[in-house]
C-alpha cells in the first residue's frame, strides 16, 4: 500500500515534467530562430592611395629609396578571410600588381585591424581610429640584401579615400 500511496501522490509530476520540458524546448527554439535571423555584420571595404615606402637592409635604411605610389583596396568580411589588392609604382613604373584573398585576422582592437598573409611574411595593418584611415603593408623578404634587391624588408604606407 505504501507504494500505491506514494505513486498516487506523485502521479502529476510526470505531466509537469513533460510540460516544463516542452516549454523549455519551445523557448530554446524561439531564441535560436531569432538569433539565426539576425543579419550578419556587413563587409567593410576600404581603399586609398599608397603615399610612401621604406626599405631596410637588416634593420638599417637601404640605399634603395624610390618614390613609391599606388593604390590599395582592403575588404574585411567577418564570414571570410580578408582580401587585399595592391598596385605599386616605383618612380612611376609599375612594380607590383597583387591580389590576395587569404589574409587572416590576427587582432582587432578599437578600430585597428592587423592581418597576416603569405605564411606570416606579410602584415597588413588598417587603423580606422584616425581620419583618414591609415594603411600599411609590411613584407619581410628571405634571402638577405642582394645587389639586384638591396633590401630585405619593405613597408608601404597609405591613406584611405573611404
Amino acid at each position: 500500500m505504501k507504494t500505491n500511496c506514494w505513486f498516487n501522490r506523485n502521479r502529476l509530476l510526470p505531466h509537469l515534467r513533460i510540460a516544463t520540458a516542452g516549454t523549455f524546448i519551445l523557448i530554446l527554439l524561439v531564441l535560436v530562430s531569432s538569433a539565426s535571423s539576425l543579419p550578419a555584420a556587413p563587409a567593410q571595404a576600404y581603399h586609398g592611395t599608397i603615399t610612401s615606402g621604406t626599405f631596410l637592409c637588416n634593420g638599417e635604411p637601404s640605399s634603395f629609396s624610390p618614390m613609391v605610389t599606388g593604390t590599395w583596396n582592403l575588404s574585411i568580411d567577418p564570414a571570410t578571410p580578408a582580401q587585399v589588392t595592391l598596385t605599386v609604382f616605383y618612380n612611376g613604373n609599375l612594380h607590383l600588381a597583387l591580389g590576395y584573398n587569404a589574409l587572416m585576422l590576427v587582432s582587432s582592437a578599437g578600430g585597428v585591424y592587423v592581418f597576416t598573409g603569405f605564411g606570416d611574411s606579410a602584415t597588413a595593418t588598417l587603423d580606422t581610429t584616425v581620419a583618414p584611415a591609415r594603411f600599411s603593408w609590411h613584407v619581410q623578404l628571405a634571402g638577405g640584401c642582394l645587389a639586384q634587391r638591396p633590401y630585405n624588408s619593405l613597408t608601404f604606407f597609405g591613406v584611405a579615400n573611404h
